[in-house]
């Protein structure tokens, strides 16, 4: 799953939390003919409408258009955007402006959502960390579309809403690696694992990035971490397998990469792996130098 569909399924999962609440307020309906065709969405309608929550408890006569907007984005996103926009010049708000970024999403436009959710993060009527959310999403799509820079801009606003936020930390952390910026990357990294010393994914990302700055001895000491933590975190043994590589000890690098394939064969992951392995292949028939596979785009195992 791209880091794009990941995303508009966690927008989704926020509306299901109750998070989308806060952004109905009083605003005008949306345009009647969303009505019908989000009606029809049936099942898809039951899935996005959120709980109710002290803020909303469906207070008698709440209009509902923004259950049916998000209904119909998922049934047919671009009629959606088209009827959100119209929502929003006739007073929608903040509940138009969510439900068309999620139409954007599902239709293919990227960037527009991205922007949509950037605007809602810096101006929304939200609590901070509802807040906080949206500029993580917009983060993340914007990462996906390799728009660094703005990435990085949108979740560290997302960081001064939420500044000991773990998972929020390790995406900036691999953004920073993706634009080359490894120290950075690993300063978040460390203060998430300050936060969260429990979980693996941190420590296989600061390992890599130990590996790629040179630094063996602390990436070899993050890897048995991750890998003391989650023994079947597929992406520890790749990268174990990639710091053997580097160590000139084939032989265990082979072993290490069998491993990450035997987990799950069926993932990018593996197939990196898989490709290291036939390189080094190569290696034991007759070249005495192993060549380097090209390093995996940085990107968090959480994949959002």
């Amino acid at each position: 799953m791209s880091r794009a569909a990941a995303t508009l399924l966690a927008m989704l999962a926020l509306a299901a939390a109750g998070t989308a609440a806060w952004l109905v307020g009083d605003h005008e309906p949306a345009p009647g003919s969303a009505r019908p065709a989000a009606e029809a969405a049936g099942a898809a309608r039951d899935a996005a409408a959120p709980e109710p929550s002290r803020q909303d408890a469906r207070a008698p006569g709440r209009d509902d258009s923004y259950d049916r907007c998000m209904a119909l984005a998922l049934a047919d996103p671009e009629r959606t955007v088209q009827e959100a926009r119209a929502w929003r010049a006739a007073g929608g708000g903040d509940a138009a402006m969510h439900c068309e970024a999620t139409a954007r999403l599902r239709s293919g436009d990227s960037v527009g959502a991205a922007e949509l959710l950037e605007e809602l993060g810096r101006s929304a009527f939200a609590p901070r960390d509802a807040r906080a959310s949206l500029l993580a999403q917009a983060a993340q799509i914007r990462l996906e579309s390799g728009d660094l820079t703005r990435a990085y801009a949108a979740v560290t606003l997302a960081l001064a809403l939420r500044p000991d936020d773990p998972d929020m930390l390790t995406d900036r952390a691999v953004i920073a690696a993706s634009a080359g910026r490894l120290q950075e990357a690993i300063d978040d990294l460390s203060r998430a694992i300050d936060l969260r010393p429990f979980r693996a994914e941190a420590y296989v990302l600061r390992g890599s990035a130990w590996r790629q700055l040179g630094e063996l001895a602390l990436a070899r000491d993050d890897i048995a971490r991750a890998l003391a933590r989650d023994p079947l975190n597929q992406e520890a043994w790749l990268e174990s397998g990639n710091l053997r590589r580097d160590s000139g000890d084939l032989r265990g690098a082979r072993a290490d990469w069998e491993q990450a394939v035997r987990i799950a064969p069926d993932t990018a992951t593996a197939t990196i792996a898989a490709g290291n392995l036939a390189l080094l292949g190569q290696v034991f028939e007759g070249p005495q130098a192993l060549p380097r596979a090209a390093e995996p785009a940085a990107a968090s195992p959480r994949q959002r």
